[in-house]
């Protein structure tokens, strides 16, 4: 395999660039313990599925949007954490079609049953779509507009909604 960087020309190592799915799994590891932390900050509890119950914007002080300072911490804890489960939900996707598609390359495609064929269609679509959205919002933050963040601040909104 070859690879350019900054026009020069080098052979990469295969172990460079090896994949590895323990590493990833703990990485997962990480970012659910953070949305757990992150949700045991602001006592609330959620599924398994990352679904939160609504966060009342009381929790960051200022009532009723009166104090801009809040709102604002609002809106950033909501967009973090929507962003966190969001990356979770990916990671989780990841490694269930790393683990098919190994399957699936010692088998064949053609051995596969067609629900596994359906969860792997189903992963392709999410992660798509995950891709289609941040592409939008870097266009939108090239062009100077304000990203939709995907997030309306409680549980919705994220890609795998």
């Amino acid at each position: 395999m070859r690879a350019e960087m900054d026009g020069m020309t080098s052979g990469m190592r295969t172990q460079a660039v090896k994949y590895s799915a323990d590493s990833m799994a703990e990485f997962k590891k990480d970012v659910d313990k953070l949305i757990t932390t992150l949700d045991a900050t602001m006592k609330v509890t959620a599924d398994p599925n990352g679904t939160v119950s609504v966060i009342d914007r009381s929790k960051f002080g200022g009532g009723g949007a009166a104090w801009a300072e809040a709102q604002s911490a609002y809106a950033g804890y909501s967009k973090v954490r929507q962003s966190l489960v969001d990356l979770s939900k990916l990671l989780r996707d990841c490694l269930e079609g790393l683990g098919i598609a190994v399957v699936a390359s010692q088998d064949g495609i053609e051995a596969m049953d067609e629900d596994i064929k359906l969860k792997m269609r189903g992963i392709y679509n999410r992660t798509k779509d995950a891709h289609d959205k941040a592409q939008a919002q870097q266009q939108a933050a090239a062009q100077g507009k304000p990203a939709d963040s995907g997030s309306s601040g409680a549980s919705g909104g994220g890609a795998f909604d």
